[in-house]
């Protein structure tokens, strides 16, 4: 059950994994036997005060886990949580109970090797890119072994997901990758900017970015141009508001301002993109960017 909507059920299944979200301390409502953090970053800055109040929700999190907790290490934060069940710690850094090594990226997916306390456990291959979705798998990996599930298998399963929907969702039109991504926060753009560099190395990387929320974007600016600036050429939409929070005197300007060339686009002037041959058009947002993208492959479609 993942937060795209979809999933799989098999009746009588030993386990069900699921996502769940901080915002409002959403998910201090489930007590799980297991939870894979994968960091704490601040967001949803119209609930939470900054980054120690989101620490508070997933201290309190770790304190409602039955069994154990997969975190990562790399993070900022993780490290600091405290729990009354074994914490095991995954990454790329030493000192990681798993650990990546030997990253081997080709146009078909990543390689790397996982070693648990220093020793050489296996080797695994993901079809995707860039260094969260090793970590990701990384802390899949940590907890399949933790339950003695069989190697073999999960290598098998990681090596033919493709990820879940609005995450680097792409298709090949003409001489463009297109690419469909939910990421809404600067560590989401940056880590979509790297997964387009890792997997077509030798194209433009374009990003047409909505910024999600005014309070998101006035908490962010900074961030969010240093993230966007990662990319070749930037597109701005005009910000996606919420009913639940007033836009003030911030507009998209402040941002455009802070990312040297980049323009603003509608869904009118969605054309301009056919100027960037052979590239990779990253669509990145939590609003309604995908009208952006539907617009221009109209575009394609007419032309």
């Amino acid at each position: 059950m993942i937060g795209d909507g979809t999933g799989k059920g098999i009746v009588n299944s030993d386990y069900f994994v699921f996502e769940a979200c901080e915002y409002r301390r959403h998910f201090l409502s489930y007590y799980p036997d297991y939870a894979i953090m994968t960091n704490i970053d601040f967001d949803h800055p119209d609930y939470y005060a900054n980054v120690e109040d989101v620490f508070e929700a997933f201290q309190t999190m770790a304190l409602q886990v039955n069994k154990g907790i997969i975190a990562c290490g790399d993070d900022e934060h993780l490290p600091h949580i405290q729990a009354k069940v074994p914490v095991i710690f995954y990454g790329f850094a030493e000192g990681n109970d798993f650990q990546a090594k030997n990253v081997s990226v080709t146009p078909d997916g990543t390689t790397f090797d996982v070693h648990v306390r220093n020793n050489y456990y296996d080797t695994f291959t993901i079809p995707t890119f860039g260094k969260h979705n090793v970590l990701n798998a990384l802390g899949v990996i940590a907890l399949c072994k933790y339950e003695n599930l069989d190697t073999e298998a999960v290598k098998a399963q990681l090596r033919t997901f493709g990820g879940v929907k609005r995450r680097f969702s792409e298709k090949e039109i003409g001489s463009q990758i297109i690419i469909d991504d939910y990421a809404h926060h600067p560590t989401e753009i940056s880590a979509t900017v790297d997964s387009a560099r890792q997997k077509y190395p030798e194209r433009e990387v374009v990003a047409v970015f909505q910024p999600h929320t005014f309070s998101r974007t006035q908490a962010f600016l900074d961030e969010f141009a240093d993230s966007l600036n990662l990319a070749d050429k930037v597109y701005l939409c005009e910000i996606f508001g919420s009913a639940r929070e007033h836009q003030g005197k911030l507009s998209i300007e402040d941002l455009q301002d802070r990312i040297p060339g980049a323009e603003l686009i509608t869904e009118n002037t969605t054309s301009i993109l056919q100027n960037h041959d052979n590239s990779v058009v990253l669509f990145m947002g939590a609003g309604d960017i995908q009208k952006f993208q539907a617009a221009y492959e109209h575009t394609l479609q007419v032309k």
